[in-house]
C-alpha cells in the first residue's frame, strides 16, 4: 500500500495555470527549488527521455500512477501544475512545500483523520493538519489553490504567516524573482544564497561552503533540444579559478574515457565553461538527435552483451 503522504499528494490537482508570488515566500529564504510541471509535460524532449526509461520501471510506475488515478479520480503528471520548495536554513532543516493545484480539502482531510498522530490545529485563520509516517508532516490548505506541506509545524506556520503578511515576504526585486518567473521553458530550477549556512555540518556537502552562490536550471527552448546552466558564485577569485579548473579537468577526463564511457562523453563534448569574475558556469545543450544517438548505442551494446555467449564454467 502506498504511504499516505504519497496518496495525499498524489491529489493535489490544478486545473488552472497558477504561479507563486515573491512576497508569499519569507524575507529569509536562502534555497528554492521551483518545478514547473505543466512545462515539462509539455516538453518533446523529455517526452522522448521518459519514453528511454527501462521498460519494467516505467511499468512500475504507471501501476502506482493508475491505482492513484483510480482512487482520487487524478492524473498525478498531468493535474500538477507547480511545486514550490523553500527554505530559509540549513538543508538538514529542510523547509516548505507549496503546490499550487485545486483541492479536495474535505476528501483529504478524512483520508489524514484516519492517520497516526493526527492532529488539527489553528493558527491565524488556519487549520494545519499534523500525521504521523515515516516521519512527523504538517500541511495547510492556505488559500484556494495553495496547499503548504512540511516536516515541522513551526516552519509551516511561520510560513502561513508571511502568507497572511504577518511577516515580511520576498521583495520584487529579490534575487529569486528570476526563479520563480514562469516562462513555459524553465522546467526545473535550483537557486541557493549562502550556501555554507545552507550546508551545515554535512561533511558530503563540504565543498559547496567554498561557494557563496549556486544557480541550476533545466531549460527546453524549443521541440529538438534540453539545456541545463550551473552557475557557481564562490568565495574568492581563489577559489573560482580551482572550480574552473575542476570542472575542465573532469570534462578532460570524460572525453579520454569515450570509449568505456560514451554517454559521459557525450555530454562533456556539448559542455561551454565559462567564467565571469567569481561565477563559473557550465552549459550543457542536448539536442534530440545526440540523444537518440546515444540511446542507440546504449541499445546496441545490451543487445551485443545480450548474446554473447555465457563464460564456460570452471572446475
Amino acid at each position: 500500500m502506498f504511504k499516505r503522504m504519497l496518496l495525499v499528494t498524489g491529489a493535489l490537482v490544478c486545473l488552472q495555470a497558477r504561479a507563486a508570488n515573491l512576497k508569499d515566500l519569507p524575507s529569509g529564504t536562502k534555497w528554492v527549488l521551483n518545478l514547473d510541471m505543466k512545462a515539462a509535460q509539455a516538453s518533446p524532449m523529455l517526452q522522448a527521455m521518459a519514453g528511454q526509461i527501462d521498460t519494467d520501471k516505467r511499468q512500475e510506475a504507471q501501476v502506482k500512477l493508475a491505482a492513484i488515478k483510480a482512487m482520487f479520480g487524478i492524473d498525478l503528471l498531468k493535474d500538477i501544475d507547480q511545486l514550490i520548495i523553500a527554505g530559509n536554513g540549513s538543508a538538514e532543516k529542510g523547509g516548505v512545500a507549496y503546490v499550487y493545484g485545486t483541492f479536495d480539502v474535505q476528501r483529504l482531510s478524512t483520508i489524514l483523520a484516519g492517520s497516526k498522530n493526527y492532529t488539527a490545529v489553528q493558527h491565524d485563520g488556519f487549520t494545519v493538519l499534523g500525521w504521523t509516517d515515516d516521519s512527523q508532516k504538517f500541511i495547510s490548505f492556505a488559500k484556494p489553490g495553495l496547499a503548504m506541506l512540511s516536516s515541522s509545524q513551526t516552519t509551516l506556520t511561520d510560513a502561513l504567516d508571511v502568507l497572511a503578511g504577518k511577516k515580511t515576504g520576498l521583495a520584487p526585486d529579490s534575487e529569486f524573482k528570476a526563479a520563480l518567473t514562469r516562462t513555459g521553458q524553465e522546467l526545473l530550477t535550483l537557486q541557493a544564497v549562502d550556501l555554507p549556512a545552507i550546508v551545515g555540518t554535512q561533511p558530503k556537502a563540504e565543498a559547496l561552503k567554498q561557494a557563496q552562490a549556486l544557480r541550476l536550471s533545466v531549460r527546453a527552448a524549443d521541440a529538438e533540444s534540453l539545456s541545463a546552466e550551473l552557475a557557481v558564485t564562490a568565495v574568492s577569485d581563489e577559489t573560482a579559478l580551482q572550480i574552473q579548473q575542476a570542472l575542465m579537468g573532469i570534462q578532460a577526463l570524460s572525453l579520454l574515457r569515450s570509449a568505456e564511457a560514451p554517454e559521459p562523453a557525450a555530454l562533456a563534448s556539448l559542455a561551454k565553461i565559462n567564467s565571469q569574475g567569481r561565477t563559473i558556469s557550465v552549459t550543457v545543450t542536448l539536442p534530440k538527435n545526440v540523444f537518440e544517438n546515444v540511446m542507440r548505442q546504449r541499445e546496441a551494446k545490451r543487445a551485443a552483451q545480450a548474446a554473447a555467449p555465457a563464460p564456460a564454467a570452471t572446475n
